[in-house]
């Protein structure tokens, strides 16, 4: 079906290993704030920064997004990187979007501070800087100064489009989430109960 040339589609990226508030207050505050269309959560494959070996493979990331996104129909959840038998790259999944779909759609990518901090640091950055608008959202950690700095910085050597989205900080990570799980501590109101559910039902994280 033909995309209205005007839609604007918001995308967020990620391991989601397990997703929690801070990603979803991103994507509403985005939706809200650019009109978005609708946001497309897009879970990572197989990536070559982060070692996530030992943690939630794909499908169950996908699941977990899954439980929380079917109940919101600002959201739409997709498999395409999964699916992807190589390494996940930014760059190519813009890339496919741009050509098959949303090929008429503006794209907005959602990232946090930490984030944009080493995104010139991505394989082919100029190609993700040129197929998309970039909104980024403060995180603890990086002053608001900072993150001027680096948008002046991925504008004046990409010619990178980067808007700031003014939101609550949320200090909750996956990271602090695996921990804790394994550690048999509560979670409960740093991620939706249905993530909560899923994870203690397939034993993730090693809190069972």
């Amino acid at each position: 079906m033909k995309k209205d040339t005007a839609e604007k589609i918001g995308i967020m990226g990620g391991t989601f290993d397990p997703p929690h508030f801070g990603h979803f207050v991103i994507a509403q505050t985005a939706f809200e704030a650019l009109g978005l269309g609708k946001v497309l959560f897009i879970p990572t494959g197989k990536i070559v920064y982060k070692d996530t070996c030992g943690e939630a493979d794909g499908r169950h990331r996908f699941n977990m997004l899954k439980s929380v996104i079917d109940s919101n129909p600002d959201f739409e959840l997709s498999d395409t990187e999964l699916k992807q038998s190589g390494t996940s790259y930014t760059a190519d999944t813009l890339t496919r979007l741009k050509e098959g779909e949303y090929k008429d759609a503006e794209l907005y990518f959602l990232v946090g501070a930490d984030s944009l901090d080493y995104m010139d640091k991505w394989y082919r950055p100029e190609v993700v800087f040129r197929l998309c608008t970039v909104a980024v959202a403060e995180r603890r950690g990086f002053s608001s100064d900072e993150v001027e700095k680096k948008i002046k910085l991925l504008n004046e050597k990409f010619g990178a489009k980067i808007i700031r989205l003014s939101m609550p900080m949320i200090d909750v990570s996956s990271t602090m989430l695996r921990e804790m799980a394994g550690e048999g501590r509560s979670i409960r109101y740093l991620t939706h109960d249905s993530v909560i559910e899923y994870i203690n039902k397939h034993n993730l994280y090693g809190g069972g």
